[in-house]
C-alpha cells in the first residue's frame, strides 16, 4: 500500500470517528452536559492514559522549540474548533452543525493554492465542486431560529481549516502522534476549562451515563480521530485529507437520523451521494496519485 493510499485510509477513518462522536456528545447533553463541559472532558479525560503511554515510550515531555507551534495549533486551532462546534449543538441539529463545519475543505484547498502555490489537478477540482454542492444541499434554508448555532458552526470550519494548514506546514507535521495529541488535549482542556469557569458554564454534575459518553468522546478522538487525521495530512497532504474527511457529515447525518431522530430529506440524500462520489473520485483516480505535469 502506497503512502498516498495509507493517507487516504487514515483520513476517511478519522472522518468517520469525528462523525459519530458528536452523537455521543449530544446524548451527554441529556445527562447534564453542555458543549463546554464535553469539550473540557474530551481534552482532560484521555490525559492520564496519554501520559502513561508517552512515559512507556520514554518520550521527553518538554516540547522545547516546538512549544509555540503547539500552542498555536492547540488553542487557536483544535481547542477553539471543539468549543465552537460543541456549543453549536445547543442551537441546531448535530447533522446541520457538522455540515456547516464543512466549509473548511474549500478553505484549506483554496489557501494551499493561493498562499502556498500548491498544485491542484482536475480530479481534486471536480471532487471539491461535488462535495461543495453536496454540502449546500445539506443546508436547511428554512431554519431561521438557530442563527447563533449557524455562526458557531461556520466559525468552527474556519478555525479547523487554520489548524489543518498549520499542522501541514509547520514542524508539527513530523511530531509523533501521541506526543502531539497529548499537548493538543492539554490545550483543549485548559482553554475550555478556563472559558467554562470564567462564564460559569462548566458543569461537572453529570449522570453516570453522561460521564461515560464524555469519556468515550475523549478516547475516540484522542486515540483515533486526531492521530489518524495527522497521519492523513502527513501522507496525503492537507487538501486531500480535508476533502476526504467529508465522510464526517455523512456519518453524522446517518447516525443523527438513526439515534437522535433528526429529519432527513431527499435533497440531503442527493447531497450524500455527491459527497460520496467526490470521495470515490479521489480514492480510485490514478491521476489523483500524482501531480499533473
Amino acid at each position: 500500500m502506497s503512502r498516498k493510499t495509507q493517507g487516504i485510509a487514515c483520513s476517511v477513518l478519522s472522518a468517520i470517528i469525528y462523525g459519530f462522536t458528536p452523537i455521543l456528545a449530544r446524548l451527554a447533553f441529556e445527562g447534564g452536559a453542555n458543549g463546554i463541559t464535553v469539550a473540557f472532558l474530551r481534552g482532560a479525560l484521555p490525559l492520564p492514559l496519554l501520559f502513561l503511554l508517552l512515559r512507556r515510550r520514554k518520550t521527553s515531555l518538554h516540547p522545547s522549540k516546538n512549544w509555540k507551534p503547539i500552542l498555536a495549533a492547540g488553542v487557536f486551532g483544535i481547542a477553539l474548533t471543539t468549543l465552537l462546534l460543541y456549543m453549536s449543538y445547543n442551537h441546531i441539529s448535530v447533522g446541520m452543525a457538522t455540515t456547516l463545519h464543512f466549509t473548511y475543505p474549500a478553505l484549506v484547498s483554496l489557501a494551499c493554492i493561493v498562499l502556498f502555490k500548491d498544485p491542484i489537478n482536475r480530479w481534486k477540482i471536480a471532487a471539491l465542486v461535488l462535495c461543495s454542492l453536496g454540502i449546500v444541499l445539506f443546508l436547511d434554508s428554512g431554519n431561521t431560529t438557530g442563527f447563533m448555532g449557524i455562526v458557531l458552526a461556520l466559525l468552527s470550519g474556519v478555525t479547523y481549516a487554520l489548524y489543518m494548514l498549520w499542522i501541514d506546514k509547520s514542524s508539527l507535521r513530523h511530531m509523533h502522534y501521541l506526543e502531539l495529541t497529548f499537548y493538543l488535549n492539554i490545550c483543549i482542556a485548559a482553554t475550555s476549562g478556563f472559558y467554562g469557569l470564567a462564564t460559569g458554564q462548566l458543569n461537572l454534575s453529570l449522570t453516570p451515563t453522561a460521564w461515560i459518553l464524555c469519556a468515550l468522546v475523549g478516547l475516540f478522538t484522542a486515540f483515533g480521530a486526531i492521530p489518524l487525521m495527522q497521519q492523513g495530512i502527513k501522507l496525503a497532504g492537507a487538501p486531500t485529507a480535508a476533502i476526504l474527511s467529508t465522510m464526517e457529515p455523512l456519518t453524522s447525518i446517518l447516525l443523527g437520523v438513526l439515534v437522535l431522530g433528526e429529519a432527513v430529506s431527499g435533497v440531503k440524500i442527493i447531497g450524500s451521494a455527491l459527497i460520496l462520489t467526490s470521495v470515490l473520485l479521489l480514492t480510485i483516480s490514478k491521476d489523483h496519485l500524482r501531480h499533473e505535469g
